[in-house]
């Protein structure tokens, strides 16, 4: 793959990314000539296959376990990727855990712990690689939100809620970190084609999710990991500079969300 976009070299990082759009993200990135750090909060195996096919890309790559929530983990992950390659140029905020209760089942402990996953993590994160980022005057941050940071969602309050915190996150830390080459994005990739928890998506069987996406998208298929994927390089991109506090919606026509 050519590296128009001026990745080759770079370092990335993907929070949850052992499948699904992480994993997507990851091999866009390993295609394109970057170093790679992959983590997944407990599915050592899923992640080190991201990281053989990384690998097999001619990508370096190491894979570093734990829950992006726990700020312990964000420091392993700050520390092992600058043993490996010095620094961290470009993140994507991904990891994410969603529940389907509504507002009468959900418990504060719901509450608290997905807002851990959906916005504290990327403070977390934010607090850990911006400092490098700013020493060399360039990073790119990517959050992965979603349409219910727009429209909310009644079986999953705190996952939405914390979805809309993201978004002033990201608007927050775009005009604090502009001045020093650091860009902060949103993507929001609708109903995307991954493999969901009949649990957290109950009934959303490949047949029906085809059908829903027919119905409901305006392209009539579900956005493919690939396609979000390349949205993530295109915003890490070096002619992207002038892109931040941005939210690119990669769902098909799903919502049109302005």
């Amino acid at each position: 793959m050519s590296d128009e976009f001026g990745i080759a070299g770079k370092t990335l990082l993907v929070t949850g990314s052992g499948r699904n759009l992480g994993k997507a993200i990851v091999l866009e990135f390993a295609a394109r000539g970057a170093n790679v750090v992959i983590n997944s909060r407990s599915n050592a195996d899923e992640a080190n296959e991201v990281k053989d096919e990384a690998e097999a890309l001619g990508a370096k790559a190491i894979v570093v376990l734990g829950d992006a929530a726990e700020k312990s983990t964000v420091l392993e992950l700050k520390a092992r990727a600058e043993q490996a390659f010095g620094r961290v140029d470009i993140y994507v905020s991904n990891a994410a855990r969603r529940l389907h209760k509504d507002f009468w089942d959900t418990t504060d402990e719901d509450w608290h712990h997905h807002l851990n996953q959906q916005l504290t993590a990327s403070w977390y994160l934010a607090k850990a690689f911006a400092p490098g980022m700013r020493e060399h005057g360039w990073g790119r941050i990517v959050h992965m939100n979603g349409p219910d940071g727009w429209i909310g969602g009644p079986t999953r309050i705190p996952h939405s809620t914390a979805k809309g915190g993201l978004r002033t996150l990201t608007r927050s830390l775009s005009r604090s970190l502009g001045p020093f080459g650091i860009t902060v994005n949103d993507i929001n990739p609708g109903f995307a084609d991954t493999v969901r928890d009949l649990e957290t998506h109950p009934g959303m069987t490949p047949g029906r999710s085809e059908r829903f996406a027919r119905e409901t998208i305006a392209i009539k298929r579900q956005p493919q990991p690939a396609e979000i994927a390349w949205a993530c390089a295109f915003l890490a991109a070096e002619r992207s500079a002038a892109i931040t506090g941005a939210a690119i919606h990669v769902d098909g026509g799903q919502f049109m969300i302005g």
